[in-house]
């Protein structure tokens, strides 16, 4: 009987260790090719973070999100990845941070330039931030 619970035990150990090890190695997948849940101006999304932003994560949180808007800003962080913000209500903008994949194209976009960005929403800081940005125009 102890002989058949250690070796469920031991089955059980290595099958969660097989599955952890399949989550950890799988490739990521881009947002170029989905389609997004929604379609916006960078404006409206925004405002609706600042109305209620509970509302908001419920509807927009975890989703690929297309967003069209004016770049108010450009920069790079200290390993040189690159993200924009795009214009939005009173101070609050749309941070984008692009996918590896994507930098070279995003790198060729300037301030002032409108522009449609596909990502996935993270909720609002300052900003409402879109990680794994790909430009889709």
């Amino acid at each position: 009987m102890i002989k058949k619970i250690f070796l469920f035990i031991v089955v059980l150990a290595v099958a969660v260790g097989a599955y952890g090890y399949y989550l950890f190695n799988k490739p990521h997948q881009s947002v170029t090719d989905q389609s997004p849940a929604f379609t916006l101006q960078s404006q409206i999304l925004v405002d609706s973070f600042e109305k209620d932003e509970q509302v908001a994560n419920k509807l927009y949180l975890g989703k690929i999100i297309e967003v069209t808007g004016v770049i108010s800003e450009k920069s790079k962080d200290e390993k040189g990845k690159l993200s924009i913000t795009l214009q939005g209500q009173d101070m609050a903008g749309i941070g984008c941070e692009f996918e590896p994949a994507a930098q070279t194209k995003a790198s060729t976009l300037t301030e002032g330039q409108k522009v449609t960005i596909k990502g996935i929403c993270t909720g609002i800081l300052i900003d409402v931030v879109l990680v794994d940005c790909v430009v889709t125009n």
